[in-house]
């Protein structure tokens, strides 16, 4: 079965909430889990909305209350971009994506973030994305203290989880398809159902390297975004996300490349196989054909066969028999000699 895309996780533990975490150089606290679009960032530090499947009236909120454009607030609220930083007055948004695979694992589900970044503030819009503010907070903990109090900060950490979602869809990816390449040379028999798994992997490493690509050219731009989305400080932190994402891109098309290969593989086989066949039936055509010539020549209805040479049963088992078995012996020792060759 081809694989299909899916936009997002249908039942995301925190779908519909408006979530709202205060950041300074010390600490994070819970502003509250259903928040409004009035709580105020910290003195000297930031604020964190994240808005999981988002409604057009919680938009509209934090639209007025940070003076976001239009275009993005819609980009925002509709999904299905394209991997983007996009520059306004007084914010930047970045939309970037990570994939998973559903419960058939036939299909690649996909995880949309749009993200915007303001002097104080981080809004982050997901469609469905099941991470918990809880694990970005305590990679956020684990941060220099220097720069945990500008909301870049936060930005390279949500970045971060994304990227790092990438790594074990790749490796299970090449996992499987290295078990399947050596399920092809083994010993047990090859079925329809192999070459649909190789298929369906295939299209899941060429999506998810579709999503992932565009990733790369995004974190490049971000490197020369300057404040507040990257201080210089935070440069090599951010191109080392970059390096993560280019290593994923790269695996994900060695992937494809291992999948096309055991495509071509499982023909090979396949291939050997029907020849190996067609070469015993040959095999076995070339005995019977002298036997049928001789059967044909004996079994004519002439004078000469019925009145002078077949007069007795001793000439029958000698002409007939016996010209029949030495055909056979001969033409098996021709055989085997041309099979050894």
């Amino acid at each position: 079965m081809p694989s299909q895309l899916i936009r997002h996780a249908p039942d995301s533990e925190i779908a519909g909430h408006l979530r709202a975490c205060s950041f300074d150089a010390s600490r994070v606290a819970l502003v509250a889990k259903d928040a409004h679009a009035t709580e105020e960032a910290p003195k000297g530090g930031f604020i964190w909305f994240d808005v999981t499947d988002p409604t057009a009236e919680g938009m509209r909120l934090l639209q007025e209350r940070f003076k976001l454009h239009p275009l993005a607030v819609e980009d925002a609220l509709h999904a299905h971009q394209r991997s983007k930083v996009e520059h306004y007055p007084g914010f930047v948004l970045v939309v970037v994506h990570s994939v998973f695979r559903d419960a058939e694992q036939h299909r690649l589900g996909l995880h949309e973030l749009n993200l915007f970044i303001g002097e104080n503030f981080v809004i982050s819009v997901r469609h469905g994305h099941g991470f918990k503010t809880e694990d970005i907070t305590e990679r956020w903990d684990r941060l220099p203290r220097e720069w945990q109090s500008r909301p870049s900060s936060l930005f390279y950490v949500l970045l971060d989880q994304i990227v790092d979602e990438y790594a074990p869809f790749a490796d299970d990816l090449e996992n499987e398809l290295r078990d399947l390449r050596h399920l092809l040379i083994g010993d047990a028999p090859r079925g329809k159902g192999i070459i649909r798994e190789i298929f369906v992997l295939g299209e899941l490493a060429a999506t998810a390297h579709t999503v992932a690509f565009p990733l790369t050219d995004v974190l490049t731009d971000l490197l020369h975004a300057g404040e507040p989305v990257v201080s210089e400080a935070e440069v090599p932190y951010f191109r080392d996300i970059r390096d993560h994402a280019q290593h994923v891109v790269a695996r994900l098309a060695h992937a494809q490349a291992m999948a096309d290969r055991a495509v071509d593989l499982y023909h090979v086989l396949e291939n050997s196989s029907q020849g190996a066949v067609s070469k015993r039936l040959t095999q076995l055509a070339t005995v019977f054909l002298p036997l049928t010539f001789l059967t044909g020549f004996f079994g004519q209805n002439f004078g000469f066969l019925v009145n002078a040479l077949i007069v007795s049963r001793t000439s029958f088992w000698v002409f007939c028999v016996g010209g029949e078995l030495l055909a056979l012996l001969l033409t098996i020792l021709y055989v085997r000699r041309i099979d050894r060759k």
